[in-house]
């Protein structure tokens, strides 16, 4: 299994009654119940294709009692209070925000999310905020030549962050991650080239974007002068 998927399995606690959203192939419902972490797991896929996968996936692996396929799109195929944990993992931030905005009595019966969403993570960490739910752990995991973010979190307030932990992830800069260094070179690289393209821009709008480019390249050159091992940029 993929090294992004093992983190999220590592952030469903043992016991809960999970449902993964997008599942593909069922890689992660598969683990999930063939360890024993969990006694149910729902998995859920959208696309007929996929969905004829992860049945075949459950047949194969002996599981069909504990792994149940279900075909419908976001929270859809579920009843409120029947899972305790949803695990979403490959998908965009968006599509994870509509996903979870789309069914408040779904969302509002559950105890956990573990969410390892595609693209910028900051968005998706401010909805979670707005909509009643605090970050409890943070991962980031390399894989493949990509960087990748996971998050958990629970119901209740969230403390107020900066723009900066929003963006890079709260508890990613207060633990030190040992990969925030690594990821913010990567992060760096990609946002230079960014301003670059933009430089020949001569709009309002293709300025406005340079300058918040900047800003952002400014404020990770100053954490990684206090991160072990920082180097000089």
């Amino acid at each position: 299994m993929p090294a992004r998927l093992r983190a999220v399995a590592g952030m469903v606690p043992p016991g809960s009654r999970v449902a993964d959203i997008g599942t593909d192939h069922a890689y992660l419902p598969l683990y999930l119940a063939g360890s024993d972490r969990c006694p149910l797991v729902i998995a859920v896929e959208a696309a007929p294709g996929p969905y004829q996968r992860a049945l075949a996936a459950v047949a194969a692996a002996g599981l069909k009692g504990r792994v149940e396929v279900r075909l419908g799109d976001g929270l859809a195929p579920l009843q409120p209070g029947e899972v305790d944990t949803v695990t979403m993992a490959g998908l965009g931030a968006l599509t994870q925000q509509r996903i979870l905005a789309a069914r408040p009595g779904v969302r509002q019966g559950l105890k956990r999310l573990v969410l390892q969403p595609q693209g910028e993570a900051g968005p998706l960490r401010r909805y979670l905020a707005a909509t009643g739910w605090y970050l409890y752990n943070e991962e980031l995991v390399y894989e493949s030549g990509r960087y990748y973010i996971i998050l958990a979190a629970c119901q209740g307030a969230s403390p107020s962050y900066s723009d900066l932990e929003w963006r890079i992830g709260p508890l990613l800069l207060q633990r030190r991650h040992p990969l925030l260094r690594d990821y913010l070179l990567h992060k760096m690289e990609t946002l230079t080239a960014a301003v670059q393209q933009l430089a020949a821009g001569r709009g309002m709008r293709a300025r406005e974007r340079r300058e918040d480019l900047s800003r952002q390249l400014a404020e990770i050159r100053e954490v990684l002068a206090w991160l072990p091992n920082a180097a000089k940029l």
